[in-house]
């Protein structure tokens, strides 16, 4: 049964590979190049959509799940910080931009935001 469901998978995951590459566009060299007739987007612009900044107090709720690049490296200890509760086992403070969030090390979930 165990050997069944292996050959399936893999005859299955096949087809969509080949299917991918039938679909893949192909250069033609033959053929005139196209002008692209759409206007660029000025560079303003783009740095702008780059620059979103992560307001945990506002974006994030307690019980959603913390992005991984702010997991580690973020860490903070409580003793040198009043407002700060002692963490239960399995729980870190961590810092985002101004803001402070208790999450679960094991789940990776948030527990309170607090306002820096």
């Amino acid at each position: 049964m165990n050997t069944l469901i292996k050959a399936i998978v893999l005859s299955v995951s096949a087809s969509v590979m080949a299917a991918s590459a039938f679909a893949a566009p192909q250069d033609n060299h033959n053929q005139p190049k196209q002008v692209n007739q759409h206007k660029k987007q000025p560079v303003v612009q783009k740095a702008q959509a780059q620059k979103h900044i992560v307001k945990p107090s506002s974006d994030w709720k307690a019980g959603q799940f913390i992005p991984s690049q702010y997991r580690k490296g973020y860490s903070l200890d409580h003793n040198k910080y009043i407002k700060l509760t002692k963490p239960a086992k399995n729980q870190q403070w961590v810092k985002v931009n101004n803001d402070y969030v208790l999450i679960n090390t094991v789940n990776h979930q948030i527990v309170k935001i607090m306002k820096g």
